[in-house]
């Protein structure tokens, strides 16, 4: 929060005048006639014009007092000219201080990988999409459980990862650029995301008259946006799914259930990475899969069964009862 300044220009004309007249008859009894025609009166006047003045004055900060602060700011002396503007380079000065660049908090480390660096020349076309910070984590050699004193890691999500065939060095530029602004205790490490595979099948009863083949394919390309890391369109606001969110049945069940022309959804499971089948077990489905922060999701396909509603309407026809598929 910005000192504020006092304002030393607080004392009118009238203010001043009245209180010299009010002091007359402390300061000098015998002076009886207060008339503005008075010789003292109009020396009264000048005096508190001259006195409104100076206040003015010193309430005003000249250009001199700005280009000797903003010297102060620079680094270097700043001189005053014509030719220079100096409310426009108070401007650029203020703006250059106000741009993030030694990296202290997670924050700074991750404005300066989605900003400075996408922005900067030495980025060679490796655009960062997504970057996750981690404090006092060493994700290279040990898991997120493990705390590393002085540690940082960035998991990076790069926008462009095919480009780039040695990923030995894919990120040594960036930590050459992030090496320049960490403190100089502080232990850098880039990653990327741990990607957590899975395999959902799922059987979708519709309604009448969709086709099986056409819900199969909107159920498949939900999902696919649903789990994406990036580009996720109407889910996670277009930045795909949230670092370490947990994977719910639930949501999955809402999801497909929403599509247009499915009636219902029953018999949701999901195939992890490891082949551990995330499916109801006695009647009770798991309530969550759980992510660590620097995981994310990787869809690795999905299988959906489209099978004919088995419910059936009951209709009376000349008082018999008939089943109408």
């Amino acid at each position: 929060m910005a000192l504020p300044l006092p304002n030393l220009d607080n004392r009118t004309y009238a203010d001043l005048l009245e209180e010299a007249i009010s002091q007359i008859s402390v300061e000098y009894p015998e002076w009886t006639d207060h008339n503005p025609t008075d010789t003292g009166i109009i020396l009264i006047e000048l005096l508190a014009w001259l006195t409104e003045m100076t206040l003015y004055q010193v309430n005003q900060i000249p250009d001199e007092n700005y280009a000797s602060f903003l010297g102060l700011l620079k680094g270097k002396k700043w001189e005053l000219s014509e030719n220079k503007g100096l409310q426009s380079e108070i401007k650029q000065t203020l703006l250059n201080l106000r741009r993030r660049y030694r990296a202290v908090t997670i924050e700074d480390y991750e404005q300066l990988v989605l900003q400075d660096w996408n922005e900067s020349r030495d980025s060679n076309g490796l655009k960062i999409a997504r970057v996750k910070g981690l404090s006092q984590r060493n994700l290279e050699p040990s898991d997120i459980d493990t705390f590393a004193t002085g540690h940082i890691s960035l998991v990076v999500v790069p926008d462009n990862k095919d480009l780039f065939k040695n990923e030995e060095k894919k990120y040594e530029n960036l930590f050459d650029f992030l090496e320049e602004r960490k403190l100089l205790t502080t232990r850098l490490h880039i990653v990327e995301p741990e990607y957590i595979s899975i395999y959902i099948e799922a059987k979708l009863i519709p309604k009448d008259e969709v086709k099986a083949e056409d819900l199969k394919q909107k159920a498949q390309a939900e999902v696919q946006l649903f789990f994406a890391p990036l580009n996720s369109g109407k889910y996670w606001q277009g930045k795909g799914w949230p670092w370490g969110r947990s994977i719910y049945l639930s949501e999955i069940y809402k999801l497909l259930d929403d599509l247009p022309g499915v009636d219902y959804v029953e018999n949701i499971s999901i195939k992890h990475e490891d082949n551990l089948l995330f499916e109801p077990q006695d009647g009770q489905p798991p309530s969550e899969i759980y992510l660590a922060d620097n995981q994310l999701v990787k869809l690795e396909g999905s299988e959906f069964i489209v099978e004919d509603n088995p419910f059936a309407l009951l209709a009376s026809v000349k008082n018999e009862q008939r089943t109408i598929n």
